[in-house]
């Protein structure tokens, strides 16, 4: 073996190692997640409705995020997340099977769905945006805390309540949306991630491979493979936060200057 096959079989190597551990810990992570949450399996979330709440505006829970945004002063005010926090108040969830006390300051994860969040950091109306700018156009950016209530008369589920601690999580779930199609959505894109990376891996492998060896294919497979190894770096990060419970992921979002 010369020189130059032996580079291109190191660098096949490492591509594959790369591929490899992208793969691992992306099915690591879902498996962790998927333990620490076992009690959010099909038909376990009770459904209910939210009959009292001792917070602000009749609210049981609330989703509390602090944000920072920031702009150049003419376009748009990005918004990231400083702090995201679950805020128990308390209070009755009634449950097809009786009414259930929520304690103050109850371990609990609040969980608001894809639809809440995005209404949450829509663009907002003229005057918001015209009032935000000039602080976020500054170094230490504009600061707001955005709260999503779940109040009374809402439909929310209740999962994990009363499950013992031994079971491997510390907290039980309140939300607007059924939580055990978060559990389902992070084993299927897992599924994919890994599908995916593993193709595309074999697809460069083979073109890589092609007779005649260091031929036209052979290059091309190459530079795909090259290609790919910095985009599988994307497309693990991607799914890192795609995956993340809906307590702690990032809201973030952008404002655009109205039209």
């Amino acid at each position: 073996m010369d020189f130059t096959s032996f580079m291109a079989a190191f660098a096949l190597a490492a591509f594959w190692l790369n591929t490899l551990l992208i793969a691992g810990a992306g099915w690591s992570e879902c498996a962790a997640l998927r333990r620490r949450y076992g009690f959010l399996s099909a038909g376990t979330g009770a459904r209910g409705v939210v009959r009292s709440g001792v917070g602000p505006e009749g609210a049981i829970a609330a989703w509390r995020v602090v944000q920072v945004g920031r702009s150049n002063g003419r376009g748009p005010i990005l918004l990231h997340d400083r702090s995201r926090a679950s805020v128990v108040f308390g209070g009755v969830v009634e449950l097809a099977t009786g009414e259930v006390e929520i304690a103050a300051g109850a371990p609990a994860e609040v969980w608001c769905g894809a639809e809440t969040r995005a209404r949450a950091s829509a663009r907002p109306d003229a005057h918001s945006f015209a009032a935000a700018l000039p602080a976020a156009s500054r170094a230490s950016g504009w600061e707001r805390t955005l709260e999503l209530p779940l109040r009374v008369g809402d439909a929310i589920w209740l999962a994990g309540h009363g499950v013992p601690e031994a079971q491997g999580h510390a907290a039980f779930v309140l939300a607007d949306f059924d939580p055990w199609r978060w559990r389902a959505r992070i084993l299927w894109l897992t599924v994919g991630l890994v599908i995916c990376l593993l193709a595309v891996a074999g697809a460069c492998t083979a073109a890589c491979l092609w007779p005649p060896v260091f031929g036209t294919v052979g290059k091309l497979g190459a530079f795909a493979a090259l290609v790919a190894f910095n985009l599988f770096q994307l497309l693990g990060k991607l799914h890192h936060d795609a995956i993340q419970p809906p307590a702690v992921a990032s809201l973030g979002g952008s404002w655009r200057p109205p039209r």
